[in-house]
């Protein structure tokens, strides 16, 4: 068992003094202290300086107290006597809302913990990214694909019963010239040929996103062929040369008969 020798003083002897001549008895430092016993520091700087008052909870930081006194091989029922006689003391001269829990004010980071902060950013970064893309995808599928018809031009005229279509649009579409589908490239080009009926034909390109809206280009062809050109005169002439001769051949017949 420790003796501690004291020097006699007026009045009674301090509770915190008590502590801290232990801890110097055993050759102790107070930051060796804190280390080992992982106490914060001004939880035993206020026991070893008597100042309980200072303590936010006195009863739960007993325990505290014992694990320290245990620490320096003290005599622990001594040390826990003498705590509860301190605090008595304290306590009676305290006001009522001093033994009230305190409030501190919370502010607004104070509700984040590194980690918990960082995931919540992280959360919210994710968050913006997927709406980013949602609203791209909405964009792009309701956006019209671009479609420029290079030929036919409207209103053109054919010499010939075909139309050769040929345009640009974008890559990923689909084109259908008059309800045929029209190859693109990876350029976005295409073109067809489709065969036309004498008179005016309507070409109609639509060119169509795979899973959107389309944009449709109407041309007008008209087509036109030559009719064979007629020798009018000339056949009136043969019928007349004919019809004198055969007028001629009769009558002289019929005056070969009279004779």
């Amino acid at each position: 068992m420790t003796f501690l020798h004291k020097r006699v003083r007026e009045g009674d002897a301090s509770f915190g003094s008590d502590l801290r001549d232990l801890r110097e008895l055993r050759g102790i430092s107070f930051e060796e202290a804190c280390r080992a016993t992982k106490i914060d520091a001004h939880i035993l700087k206020a026991f070893e300086e008597d100042r309980l008052e200072e303590l936010e909870d006195p009863i739960f930081v007993g325990r505290h107290l014992t694990a320290y006194v245990k620490y320096l091989g003290g005599y622990e029922p001594y040390f826990r006597m003498r705590y509860e006689s301190r605090l008595s003391a304290v306590s009676s001269k305290r006001k009522t809302e001093d033994l009230l829990p305190r409030v501190r004010k919370i502010g607004f980071f104070d509700l984040f913990a590194a980690p918990q902060f960082l995931a919540f950013l992280g959360i919210v970064a994710f968050a913006a990214l997927l709406g980013g893309y949602v609203l791209w995808q909405a964009h792009a599928v309701s956006t019209s694909p671009p479609l420029a018809v290079e030929r036919p031009r409207d209103g053109e005229i054919l010499d010939v019963p075909r139309v050769d279509v040929h345009g640009t649009t974008i890559a990923e579409a689909t084109v259908t010239v008059n309800g045929r589908d029209a190859p693109v490239s990876p350029q976005g080009a295409f073109t067809i040929e489709l065969d036309v009926p004498r008179g005016t034909s309507i070409i109609t390109i639509i060119s169509r996103r795979r899973r959107g809206s389309e944009t449709r280009v109407v041309r007008h062809v008209t087509y036109e062929r030559e009719l064979p050109e007629l020798d009018v005169l000339g056949d009136i002439s043969t019928t007349g040369t004919t019809s004198g001769t055969t007028s001629a051949t009769s009558t002289s017949v019929s005056t070969t008969s009279r004779r």
